[in-house]
């Protein structure tokens, strides 16, 4: 079930009926997705996930058809946990410099989290990409932009002397490329936090704005260009 038919039913759902259909939902994702990564996409059953869900098989069906649509639905849950993270980061007090290493920090260890934290990962990783092809120029893009948004907020504060943040953004990605190895195949380096660290420092250094020891201020950065 799409997030646009979960909308729509909540509609048209008589009060009272709603959270339940919420919470089954969720149920049913949360089964699929421990079912998926413990025993595999391909030797896991819709009975199972049903039973795993404390549910009968013919509920678990009136929200999700086949186990193609429960990958989606348990991708598209992943990818609202990325929002959630996005729009707490963003909303924090922390300058600018904290946000981004929180921000990038974070990814990294989700990244690895999902590439060892099972033995079925490369076939997770192969039924996602069937059905979502674009899946990782998405998350990718959705990177960018937050890191753009994070660059032009230091900016802002005059805590970054930065000329084009969109640029500057791509370039930290593209450096940063090589920490994010595909789950398909095994990384020839196994990716280093340490260095992956060093790399996010090496850009803050050039990024942050020299403070005066005159007066304890940081000098006016250039403006920020953005691209239209």
């Amino acid at each position: 079930m799409s997030k646009r038919q979960a909308i729509t039913d909540k509609k048209q759902t008589p009060n009272g009926a709603t959270q339940a259909v919420t919470e089954k939902q969720h149920a049913i994702i949360e089964a699929a997705t421990a079912r998926f990564r413990y025993y595999g996409v391909g030797k896991t059953t819709m009975q199972e996930i049903a039973k795993d869900a404390g549910m009968a098989v013919g509920t678990l069906y009136l929200y999700f058809s086949n186990k193609d649509a429960l990958m989606c639905a348990c991708t598209e849950e992943f990818i609202e946990r990325h929002r959630q993270i996005i729009e707490k980061i963003l909303a924090s007090e922390q300058p600018a410099d904290k946000k981004l290493v929180a921000y990038l920090l974070d990814r990294f260890q989700q990244a690895e989290e999902t590439r060892t934290g099972s033995r079925h990962a490369a076939e997770i990783t192969r039924a996602v990409l069937r059905l979502k092809p674009d899946r990782i120029v998405e998350e990718g893009r959705m990177m960018w932009e937050t890191v753009v948004k994070i660059l032009l907020s230091g900016v802002k504060a005059r805590q970054f002397e930065i000329a084009d943040p969109e640029e500057d953004a791509k370039m930290l990605l593209y450096a940063l490329h090589a920490f994010f190895p595909h789950a398909v195949t095994e990384p020839a380096v196994v990716p280093s936090e340490s260095e992956y660290r060093q790399v996010i420092d090496w850009f803050l250094k050039r990024w942050r704005v020299a403070v005066s020891p005159k007066n304890g201020r940081a000098a006016a950065p250039a403006k920020a260009v953005r691209r239209k």
